[in-house]
């Protein structure tokens, strides 16, 4: 086991400090050297601690929060990805791994070596040669005029599939067949299978999700309106304009790799997505 790990927290929740600086200490009392990412070590009284999520060669990385927090950091993590060991304090925190009120007993097992590592596909994500960050859950291609509608043509290696004119086009992983493309129709995909789903969101005309294996390149070229914009996770945007009209996505060499416990995906999906009201036993 590595002796280095970095601490990511949601800002704005002072629990998610407290739990933090609790965490820091647990793991440098056996031993660790602790990074935080900039903003968490400026708020704690930290700045020693100080190192950016680019610059975070470490052997595990925390994260504090909901699956925003868990997104927005594979974003800038250095490749190859550490593991993480995800604590919820977000809204819903279907990424993420135990509660806060079980985050030091979790860092036991990790300490212990009681866990598994669990690999999750990524997306990568092509304009022209020009390679986006990965995208854990979905790249997003929409307008970038508000209400205006998406017209494109999609291909899967080079044969094209369908014309489609809806809001938006999601190319969604594994991963994120229960993030955006789930709220939009597309089906949920088990752990075990690794593939593109194509979910278009409020489609004029009838078309349904599509499943691509996962050796497949699937591109989206937008016909009209001439300007458009890629999100990837969320987080990441990047336009598109002055001839540039054709999105690639294929499943990355790279993964996001989280510490688990125990196999619960489909506990997980039955108490944080489908069934968010009852509780949890």
């Amino acid at each position: 086991m590595g002796k280095t790990v970095g601490i990511v927290a949601r800002l704005d929740r002072s629990e998610a400090l407290t739990l933090a600086l609790d965490i820091s200490n647990l793991f440098e009392s056996n031993g660790f050297h602790v990074f935080f990412e900039p903003g968490l070590a400026e708020l704690s009284g930290k700045p020693s601690y100080a190192k950016p999520l680019e610059e975070m060669f470490v052997d595990l990385i925390v994260t504090i929060g909901g699956d925003g927090t868990i997104l927005r950091t594979c974003l800038h993590l250095p490749k190859p990805e550490p593991p993480i060991l995800a604590i919820d304090m977000g809204a819903r925190g279907f990424l993420t791994e135990v509660p806060p009120e079980k985050a030091i007993e979790a860092i036991d097992q990790y300490l212990r070596g009681i866990y598994y590592i669990e690999d999750c596909s990524k997306i990568a994500c092509f304009v022209g040669n020009e390679r986006l960050p990965d995208a854990l859950n979905e790249v997003f291609i929409t307008s970038r005029h508000l209400a205006k509608i998406l017209h494109v043509r999609v291909w899967k290696d080079g044969v094209e599939v369908v014309d489609c004119r809806a809001d938006g086009i999601i190319i969604a992983s594994q991963v994120g067949s229960t993030a955006y493309s789930f709220s939009s129709g597309g089906p949920i995909i088990d752990p075990g299978v690794s593939a593109l789903v194509l979910t278009p969101v409020c489609p004029v005309n009838l078309i349904r999700p599509i499943i691509f294996p996962p050796n497949s390149s699937v591109t989206v070229e937008v016909l009209k309106p001439r300007v458009a914009k890629v999100v990837i996770d969320g987080d990441y945007q990047r336009d598109l304009g002055n001839g540039e009209a054709k999105v690639t996505a294929r499943i990355s060499e790279h993964k996001s790799r989280f510490i688990r416990f125990k196999p619960d995906f489909y506990r997980r999906l039955r108490y944080r997505l489908l069934f968010p009201r009852e509780e949890e036993l």
